[in-house]
């Protein structure tokens, strides 16, 4: 597999959904996950609340550059 810098964020996302669904992950398979990066952390996170992450450390909290990448319903990529 290609080194993460070499791979675009949408496919990194897809990669981690896969992951997901490998690992049963249900908590996140199940209705509308939002999918968050941090460029700082170089971090990909799933939220199911709607929300944007809060810091990803709490020591920094200025740190709070989460991008949003995609939405999936049921494991599967929302085309709007």
């Amino acid at each position: 597999m290609k080194d993460n810098k070499q791979v675009s964020l949408i496919q990194r996302t897809l990669l981690e959904v896969a992951h997901f669904k490998k690992h049963n992950l249900n908590e996140f398979l199940i209705g509308k996950t939002d999918w968050w990066y941090s460029p700082h952390y170089d971090r990909i996170m799933a939220m199911n609340t709607g929300e944007r992450p809060l810091p990803f450390n709490k020591k920094y909290p200025e740190i709070n550059d989460w991008l949003w990448i995609m939405s999936t319903i049921d494991g599967n990529l929302v085309l709007d």
